[in-house]
């Protein structure tokens, strides 16, 4: 009877040791999801933020420099590297559009940026013999009609939409009245010559959406394509930039505001930008088991206050301050 007592009581001790182990193995994991989950949600931001404003050799962008041929609504806004959303209010700064990416969840910033892509460069082979031309270049690979395109010579840059490839002669069309959105011109700003570059040209979008089993996660739309999904679990994301506020300017931000805020909300207050804040509150994959803790914590993130969750969720907060290389 005493080697069975001792026995059962060995056998609850170690169950008990066994679902207690389970318990924290299963918690480390999610904790360590959680964290890889921001992890590349700031990546995927931080790489983004640093290259837009990107747009070939051309240095400053102004609406003397960019020629938008494109027929284009929010996603084609050239002249605004960036443009910020605060508290999915309805307006974008400093552009002024009113169109909200599709679902976003209440209360959470969104934010553009706008740039050419580096590594899809062609270069112009021969002089465009008149501003309406075809477009000579080295190759075309890589490049399909529809493709959103910039023309970019150290002096200026033109914006529009492939509507022709022909890939035995190396020549790209620019013609009106066809694709979506299109065209508004054949005619560029001017006749490029080499070595001005040919580069796809990419308005991203970064905003957080309820996916399809409701949970809020980070999404992220290129010019006016469907939205996909990058990372499930980032309740929260708050954006700040920083404002150079110096006579002269000397690309240090000396104060931090968010979009629309007083002193952040025209081209030219947001032409002052140098960095981005980015503040994302991320949660566990899955809830922690047990009963429901009385949850009382506030999460601050770059001045926004998100209240108390009611779910069994762990989470935490990640911040970083991205420089803007090109701005």
């Amino acid at each position: 009877m005493v080697a069975i007592t001792i026995g059962l009581i060995v056998t609850a001790a170690v169950s008990t040791l066994f679902v207690s182990t389970k318990r924290n193995y299963l918690e480390q994991d999610r904790q360590a999801k959680m964290q890889e989950n921001a992890r590349f949600a700031l990546n995927f931001l931080t790489y983004d933020l640093r290259l837009s404003g990107y747009y070939g050799c051309l240095d400053e962008v102004n609406s003397e420099t960019v020629n938008n041929a494109v027929s284009a609504g929010l996603f084609l806004n050239v002249l605004y590297p960036v443009e910020g959303l605060n508290n999915a209010t309805g307006t974008w700064y400093p552009s002024a559009n009113t169109t909200l990416p599709t679902s976003i969840v209440a209360n959470t910033d969104a934010i553009v940026l706008r740039m050419a892509s580096p590594s899809s460069s062609v270069q112009v082979d021969s002089p465009m013999p008149n501003t309406s031309a075809q477009i000579k270049v080295d190759s075309v690979a890589g490049l399909s009609v529809g493709d959103i395109v910039m023309l970019s010579d150290c002096a200026s840059a033109d914006v529009f939409q492939i509507t022709s490839v022909q890939t035995s002669s190396l020549h790209l069309g620019h013609n009106s009245g066809s694709g979506t959105p299109g065209n508004s011109t054949q005619q560029l700003s001017k006749r490029y010559s080499p070595p001005a570059k040919v580069l796809k040209f990419t308005t991203r979008t970064y905003f957080i959406r309820n996916n399809s089993s409701g949970i809020p996660s980070l999404f992220r739309q290129d010019n006016a394509g469907a939205a996909e999904e990058l990372i499930t679990g980032v309740d929260q994301m708050q954006l700040t930039y920083g404002k150079d506020t110096d006579v002269p300017p000397d690309k240090i931000p000396n104060i931090y505001l968010a979009a629309g805020q007083a002193g952040l909300q025209t081209p030219a207050e947001w032409s002052r930008v140098r960095t981005v804040r980015i503040g994302l509150l991320v949660r566990t994959p899955s809830e922690s088991g047990g009963d429901k803790d009385a949850h009382t914590e506030t999460w601050n993130l770059n001045g926004y206050t998100a209240a108390a969750y009611t779910d069994n969720n762990r989470r935490r907060m990640f911040h970083v301050t991205v420089n803007m290389r090109n701005l």
